[in-house]
């Protein structure tokens, strides 16, 4: 939203690689083009995204500086996530703070359901790497 005019919609979040922190999002505008919105752009309430100017929305060549170390979270989903060299389980969904800093993850256990972890020492497992937008 800028100033009550819809610009896009979400699609996905931008993470960080090592440390599961969200520094952006996916945004599918009005056009039609994907472009990415730094989190730190962002003013994030409600069930609203708010920007300053449609000038933070970055166009593909301008945005590599995250590409080079950001997934998107629908890369990342459903990988194995390790604690300590163990299997927790697999991906599900992340609770992060409203800086994008991660709060808890989710994972799926096979058999026993989903369960919330800290994130301090939490590993993805193998996997190929997946660039952001």
């Amino acid at each position: 939203m800028l100033e009550d005019i819809p610009l896009g919609a979400p699609t996905d979040a931008v993470l960080d690689s090592e440390s599961l922190r969200v520094v952006g999002l996916e945004v599918e505008c009005g056009d039609g083009v994907r472009r990415f919105l730094p989190l730190a752009a962002a003013r994030i309430g409600g069930d609203r995204i708010a920007v300053g100017s449609a000038l933070m929305l970055l166009e593909e060549n301008v945005r590599d500086f995250y590409r080079r170390r950001s997934s998107l979270f629908s890369a990342v989903a459903d990988l194995p996530v390790e604690r300590a060299g163990r299997t927790l389980g697999r991906l599900v969904d992340l609770v992060v703070a409203p800086d994008g800093t991660a709060v808890s993850v989710r994972v799926s256990d096979t058999g026993s359901g989903e369960h919330s972890h800290p994130p301090a020492g939490i590993a993805l497992g193998r996997a190929r790497r997946i660039p952001a937008a």
